[in-house]
Parts: structure tokens; sequence; C-alpha cells
């Protein structure tokens, strides 16, 4: 008999539901686009490989950020020796649309935001950005991060102070 909870996640639907999700941590942590790309192959490369081990212990959306987040830092630990070129940073910002003013404002703020991002621990960060930036639970950062949530709790703390720090003549 075939129980449809029981089956493995189709590889498909697991990329569509979480690429954009690995994208963004990966992004975050590395701060280059080119390589964040390349994570999420990487990381759902090794989720298709892996599928078959995968127990269904815990949720699957963890399972897969913890492997994001570990092919990130092991990015970050290979261009350690690279500085982050300041016009990659420049360049990133998206348009909106609207006045010169809020043309300026927007693109110092979202300035200012990867700045800010930026200046995190890479433990911190990575904390913030699955729990703030992708919207997972604190008991779902805590199963990608393998720490405990009173941890991502501390880090989130940290994280929000720090943001908040860097930010605050735009936030009055």
């Amino acid at each position: 008999m075939h129980h449809g909870s029981a089956t493995t996640p189709e590889p498909g639907r697991l990329f569509e539901t979480f690429a954009d999700g690995v994208y963004t941590l990966a992004y975050r942590i590395i701060r280059d686009r080119h390589l964040a790309e390349d994570v999420v192959q990487e990381t759902f490369i090794r989720v298709i490989r892996s599928l078959g081990s995968y127990r269904g212990d815990g949720p699957i959306a963890a399972w897969i950020y913890r492997i994001g987040y570990r092919q990130a830092i092991a990015v970050t630990r290979r261009r350690r020796e690279e500085p982050l070129d300041p016009v990659v940073v420049a360049v990133r910002i998206d348009r909106p649309t609207g006045t010169v003013e809020e043309h300026v404002l927007a693109g110092e703020l979202a300035s200012r935001l990867d700045e800010a991002i930026a200046s995190l621990s890479e433990p911190v960060r990575a904390a913030f950005v699955l729990r703030d930036v992708e919207g997972l639970s604190t008991g779902e950062v805590a199963a990608a991060l393998d720490i405990s949530e009173s941890a991502v709790k501390m880090r989130l703390v940290r994280a929000r102070e720090s943001m908040r720090t860097h930010l605050e003549e735009y936030l009055t």
C-alpha cells in the first residue's frame, strides 16, 4: 500500500520551493551572485544525492538549509583571501520607481542594510537571514544550523541590536 506522507519528496518540487531561500541565505553570507548560484546548484545536487537517506526526522526545510549553509560557509572559507569589491555592493541595489530623492534614499538604505548584514558574524548572520529574511521559525533555524533554540534567540538579539545601531538614522 502507498502512503503519501511516507514517500520521498520530489526533487523538482523541493528545488522550486527552496531554491530562492537557499540563494538568499548563500548570497547574504557570500555576497556574490554567481557564487550564491553555485551554492544553490551544489546544495540541490547534494539534496538529490542524499534524498534516499533523509530520515524525515525534523522539517525538510531545515535539512535543506543546513546543507546550503554548510556549502556557503565552505565557499567563504575558500575565498577568505579575496577582498570584497565595494563596486559589487553598489551595483547590486535594485532601483525602485520614484523621485530622485527616493532613489537616493532607497539606494542609501539598501547599501546600509547590506553593510549592516555584512557586519554580523557568520553564525549571527545565518540565524538572522533564516529567521528574519526567509521567515523560518526559531525551531527550524535551530535545526538548520544545528544549534539550540536558545542559541538562535541569543544570536537574533545580537543581530537585531547591531542592525538597529547601523540603521538608526533610517528608523526614526
